[in-house]
């Protein structure tokens, strides 16, 4: 089902959410949701920096350095903080910027790295950035390919039940002509129909593959012949696999390279977690002591390449994609505007994304007889906020009462009061 291209272990994770979508989770998928995508979360940051600091050296012929951006103001500092060179463009883009800084996102939250090289004289020179895509945001963009694939079934189903009135009625469907109201009555019978089959588990072997492609991203400023270099660099890689190159232009202008990259395994069992890092798994309800071992398993069983996009463009049109027409948040809204579907089946399966990702980073841990979130069944959102705030042990309402005790008895007594049957 849902298919992360940048993560090792990524059919497993696809075969858990297929099961948590049908509500037939096993046992021990709870604890093996914990260990993939938090040991992938790991991970990423070591090889995505590895891959940007070796294509980088290779491009301008010096080690980069790099500074941690935990919010898009620290990234969007760094890409004005050192202009290449400037023109009346650019200088309207920064005196907007420094004018009404309030209007640029700066608060929203990233993940990642921002790239510099030295100059001659040794000034540092912005060269790009690495992105690791946010929980939330993997949620609501698997979420929406998986309703995407939904209301296609669901489409599919309306139109086999007006082929069969076509034919009670000794017509060709083409000149079926159906009043608005039977339209809408059929699509309901139409969604009815793919909600039994997700309840009764029949529709599990039909998931098909939805793969997000771009949980890593990296991005590469470029000017002159440096893109083609670069592809050259990337063809000729040992390590990396060309597999399109995808060209966009109009408002917004890049490249993107999509690579398939063999991980660097053995720089990967160099650094098993330690210090910070195993105070995190500790936090994520992780046992310390048994996070190397299972570190260790996790790599000797990973597949050997991820896949990732490789983001490429001139420093203007990195400017335009931040704080210019192109800006990546406006065009984020405009994307979740596009919406078909509103249903609460749509709904129910952001939910349960949201919880599926939610539980990774949350201390609970145990073994699970039942999902939370069950597709078929109404929510309102009150109910995704208690199952959240039970996740992190944080008090769901101002009562006194026994909730507290939920707490005691581990996290799954807490997810299994969701609503419904």
């Amino acid at each position: 089902m849902l298919y992360l291209e940048s993560f090792v272990h990524r059919v497993q994770l696809a075969e858990v959410v297929s099961r948590w979508m049908v509500n037939k989770p096993r046992p021990e998928d709870a604890h093996k949701l914990k260990e993939i995508v938090n040991f992938n979360s790991y991970i990423t940051r070591l090889w995505a920096d590895r891959l940007t600091c070796e294509l980088l050296e290779q491009l301008y012929g010096t080690t980069p350095t790099s500074l941690l951006c935990k919010n898009k103001g620290q990234l969007k500092d760094a890409i004005v903080r050192t202009p290449r060179f400037t023109n009346a463009r650019i200088d309207e883009l920064f005196r907007a910027y420094r004018e009404f800084p309030e209007d640029y996102y700066r608060e929203s939250p990233f993940d990642g790295r921002a790239y510099y090289v030295a100059q001659p004289d040794g000034t540092p020179l912005y060269a790009g950035s690495t992105r690791i895509k946010r929980f939330r945001r993997i949620a609501e963009k698997g979420s929406r390919q998986i309703v995407d694939y939904m209301l296609e079934r669901i489409r599919a189903n309306a139109d086999a039940l007006a082929e069969e009135r076509a034919r009670k009625l000794g017509i060709p469907k083409h000149q079926l002509i159906t009043p608005q109201e039977e339209q809408v009555a059929e699509f309901l019978r139409a969604e009815r129909r793919l909600l039994n089959m997700i309840r009764q588990g029949t529709i599990q072997e039909e998931f098909p593959i939805l793969s997000i492609p771009d949980v890593v991203g990296i991005k590469l400023v470029t000017e002159g012949d440096q893109q083609e270099r670069l592809i050259r660099i990337l063809n000729s890689s040992d390590q990396c696999r060309l597999l399109e190159v995808e060209r966009h232009s109009g408002r917004y202008n890049a490249t993107n390279l999509r690579v398939a990259y063999t991980i660097p395994r053995a720089l990967l069992q160099q650094h098993v977690p330690a210090g910070r890092a195993l105070e995190i798994f500790r936090a994520r309800g992780f046992d310390p002591a048994a996070v190397p071992a299972a570190y260790t398993r996790f790599l000797d069983t990973a597949e050997d390449h991820v896949l990732l996009e490789i983001i490429v463009s001139s420093y203007q049109e990195f400017l335009e994609s931040e704080i210019g027409i192109s800006m990546h948040e406006e065009r984020i809204f405009k994307q979740r505007a596009i919406r078909d579907y509103h249903s609460h089946l749509a709904t129910n399966v952001l939910y349960l994304m949201d919880v599926i990702l939610a539980l990774c980073l949350s201390p609970a841990d145990g073994e699970i007889t039942e999902v939370p979130i069950k597709l078929w069944v109404k929510y309102l959102p009150d109910t995704l906020d208690r199952l959240l705030r039970g996740l992190f042990r944080m008090p769901m309402d101002a009562s006194f009462d026994d909730d507290l005790a939920l707490f005691e008895n581990g996290w799954q007594p807490a997810l299994s009061r969701a609503d419904g049957p």
